[in-house]
């Protein structure tokens, strides 16, 4: 009766060990580092947008902003941000355009996120429009969203 009971407890462990294990896939990308860009794209739907500010969060063990660009059109220029943000699983961006002629309709690509990051997909960016204005300064709403492409891997092990 015992070693029923020692076995029963051998195989409960060894199975519930086994459902912890890594998968291939997580064991070949743990530690490995990636590069890839991040496409921010702003809808204003019918409204001309002149300005924009918006939030993202990402985890900061995971993703690592090293850089931004501008974006088209009026936004050709990096978007202003908070340097800490860089690094701190936050950071909020924002442009305007100094011409009402350069504000475009619909949707369009604004910034482009360098992003170096570290171990197994998936990496999320978080978004939450702040902000946005239309020629002349009234506040609209836009929808927010971001592409992760461009995928370069690096053993760092």
């Amino acid at each position: 009766m015992m070693r029923i009971f020692l076995l029963i407890i051998s195989l409960n462990f060894i199975i519930s060990s086994s459902a912890f294990a890594e998968s291939p896939e997580e064991a070949d990308c743990k530690g490995k580092i990636s590069f890839s860009t991040a496409e921010v794209y702003v809808d204003s739907n019918k409204d001309a947008l002149t300005a924009y500010q918006i939030d993202i969060r990402y985890d900061k063990e995971k993703i690592r902003i090293v850089g931004l660009e501008g974006g088209a059109d009026g936004f050709n220029k990096p978007p202003f941000y908070d340097q800490a943000g860089l690094e701190g699983g936050h950071i909020i961006i924002a442009a305007f355009v100094s011409d009402d002629i350069q504000a475009k309709k619909g949707g369009s690509r604004v910034a482009r996120l360098h992003l170096q990051t570290t171990g197994c997909p998936p990496f999320e960016l978080k978004t939450e429009p702040m902000a946005a204005a239309k020629p002349g300064g009234k506040s609209i709403p836009i929808k927010v969203k971001i592409d992760i492409n461009n995928r370069q891997s690096f053993d760092n092990r």
